[in-house]
């Protein structure tokens, strides 16, 4: 390598980087590393303070867990007793079943009547008046045309 000559551009990129390797390496050998006291305290006391509030914060995060699983656990203990509660309310007798004993036939009177009469309270019969069909707005417009021109 020594008897080829490098082309004009390499030879001054290598010198470009010796020189800067060499400032680089004096200014790192003349650069005091400042071991300060005072800068050595402030680090121990802040190093101490965020250590002080991470146990703060994981105490505060297990307090939060354990209130989370209580919360829970009263939950399920309140959704057992509600079950257990309606489980034992007394059913009251359906209004479609009697407790006489009837025939097959009467049975099926008395269900069909009760049944008519469940239906009258929510369904209107045929008899009834029907709802009048609502105007367009185009019909409503010419009966006050007509009533106008009437006038």
């Amino acid at each position: 390598m020594n008897n080829e000559r490098l082309p004009r551009w390499k030879f001054r990129k290598q010198k470009k980087l010796e020189k800067r390797r060499k400032r680089r390496q004096e200014a790192a050998s003349n650069r005091v590393e400042p071991e300060s006291t005072v800068d050595r305290e402030e680090y121990e006391r802040q190093k101490a303070q965020w250590e002080a509030n991470e146990v703060k914060y994981k105490i505060i995060e297990t307090a939060k867990k354990k209130a989370r699983e209580k919360e829970e656990e009263a939950r399920k203990i309140a959704q057992k007793k509600w079950e257990q509660t309606l489980l034992s309310l007394p059913l009251i007798p359906s209004t479609t079943t009697t407790t006489t004993t009837t025939t097959k036939k009467e049975f099926g009177l008395k269900k069909k009547n009760n049944h008519n009469q469940i239906l009258k309270t929510f369904v209107r019969s045929n008899q009834e008046e029907q709802i009048p069909k609502r105007k367009t707005y185009r019909e409503r417009f010419l009966e006050q045309k007509e009533r106008q021109t009437n006038a």
